[in-house]
């Protein structure tokens, strides 16, 4: 039977909880599951087993306290793969288990492919520009995962609880001197129905899009383009290296369509593209085509909604 560890990240259990999906396709079979969670905040389901490691001096933001973790309960159980979410914690973690287990790690994998020649997992390379499919030949296959990516559909077991004490575990040097808080403190990009994105063919100031916003009941996102240039921050970046996003309605302005974009769009029902350049790959995705500047349409379209 394959079994599979997928590591809980406290701050974002829900989307953790969705990389089942990412063992389920690497199986192809029946699996076992297994969840690792440190001090967990909450109860889970979904999984087959959780394993539950507790302690009040473990360091959860220190990553070579949890590489140390994740080390002893794969000695212990023999995983055949250890899944962890590509959030900045998570891209500090998955390459030092990795190194510390010997074998290789694809990060940032977008979809999974099993055939005759192995398990391949598919993810953006040369700058998003084209689609890498590597397959695994060591074992535990190691890959880490942006959120809303995958999605388990069934998270209704109640998993067999596994008390787990690593030995040995040092103390952690991290002190947190001081924390910063996000300027953007709106809905996560993630969450919303209705996403009106702005690229770099938008050549208003992006606040300016989010009375539109506000009309349609949905929230400002941008495309990489933006964040570069310190027009927008990172947090409403839609793209690999920003958000995976899976709204019933993607507004894309002036948004030309990279790889590194589209593979920030899961499951969108409806996309309207507007662009000035009909040649734009965003265009090819689109239910509706505008041709035109992507900011007089958003001044005509809010002013039109208004009335």
């Amino acid at each position: 039977m394959f079994k599979g560890l997928i590591l809980i990240d406290n701050d974002q259990v829900d989307y953790s909880l969705d990389l089942i999906a990412v063992v389920n396709r690497l199986a192809q079979g029946e699996a076992f599951i297994y969840g690792l969670g440190i001090n967990l905040p909450e109860e889970v389901k979904g999984l087959d087993a959780l394993i539950n490691v507790e302690g009040p001096s473990i360091q959860l933001k220190d990553s070579r306290v949890m590489t140390d973790i994740i080390e002893q309960v794969h000695r212990e159980y023999q995983f055949d793969s250890i899944i962890i979410l590509a959030t900045e914690f998570g891209r500090m973690v998955a390459p030092r288990v990795a190194m510390r287990l010997g074998v290789g790690l694809v990060a940032d994998i977008t979809d999974i492919h099993v055939d005759k020649r192995g398990k391949k997992l598919v993810r953006p390379a040369f700058s998003g520009n084209i689609m890498a499919s590597i397959v695994c030949e060591t074992s535990p296959i190691m890959a880490s995962v942006h959120p809303n990516v995958f999605h388990a559909e069934d998270l209704t077991k109640m998993p067999e609880k596994i008390d787990f004490y690593p030995a040995g575990l040092k103390a952690s040097s991290i002190e947190v001197l001081d924390i910063t808080e996000s300027e953007h403190n709106g809905i996560d990009i993630r969450e919303a129905d209705v996403i009106i994105s702005a690229g770099g063919g938008f050549s208003e100031p992006i606040d300016q899009l989010q009375g539109l916003a506000d009309e349609l009941s949905g929230v400002v996102a941008v495309s990489k383009q933006l964040v570069d240039r310190k027009r927008a921050p990172r947090e409403i970046q839609v793209g690999q290296s920003g958000k995976t996003v899976s709204p019933d309605l993607y507004l894309a302005l002036g948004i030309y369509g990279s790889t590194q974009h589209i593979e920030g769009l899961k499951n969108v029902k409806e996309i309207i593209s507007v662009n000035t350049d009909l040649g734009a790959p965003m265009n090819h995705l689109a239910s509706i085509v505008v041709h035109g500047d992507a900011a007089e349409f958003a001044r005509k379209l809010s002013t039109r909604l208004k009335g």
